[in-house]
């Protein structure tokens, strides 16, 4: 495992611990969407990029623009508020090369990327595979619905969401 990943499981978990502090969304699909995310990007941290000047670092890939123009975005809100009150957590002292090696922070960031997006998260992971492609990954990225789909399949991440680990 990487990124600071012990057990795939564990993803559930800080993307349940992420969503309960940031939110779960309209029909509680977030969840499911950032361990989606994580399949899709690392496959739940089996993959590390070899690649030292890769678009993005993490369990969620989050790239350094991003992660730049979101912590400004959120750094006075309520959310900011909160993530330091739950998880000790200082977004004006947070540096991206703690997504590195912090699922959970890494998983914070994938949520507040798809927090941004006025459309609600989509109820099948079919629906979700098209929004993580149009919102997260975009149109200059590589990956693709289909691979989203397999990468979900491959990191066994219905058995996860459902509870039933390996």
């Amino acid at each position: 495992m990487n990124y600071g990943l012990l057990r795939k499981q564990d993803a559930v978990a800080y993307a349940r611990a992420a969503c309960d502090v940031i939110g779960h969304g309209k029909g509680d699909h977030a969840v499911p969407l950032l361990v989606e995310t994580a399949a899709a990007e690392t496959l739940l941290g089996d993959y590390k990029d070899p690649t030292p000047t890769s678009a993005g670092t993490g369990l969620t890939q989050v790239d350094q623009g991003t992660f730049e123009w979101l912590r400004t975005r959120y750094l006075n809100t309520t959310i900011a508020k909160n993530l330091l009150k739950e998880f000790g957590i200082d977004l004006s002292r947070t540096a991206y090369q703690e997504l590195r090696t912090s699922p959970l922070l890494a998983m914070i960031f994938c949520r507040l990327r798809y927090l941004v997006v006025s459309a609600a998260i989509p109820a099948t992971i079919e629906e979700r595979a098209a929004y993580w492609k149009q919102h997260y990954n975009t149109s200059a990225g590589k990956g693709t619905p289909a691979d989203y789909l397999d990468k979900c399949r491959r990191s066994g991440v219905s058995e996860l969401l459902a509870g039933s680990y390996d």
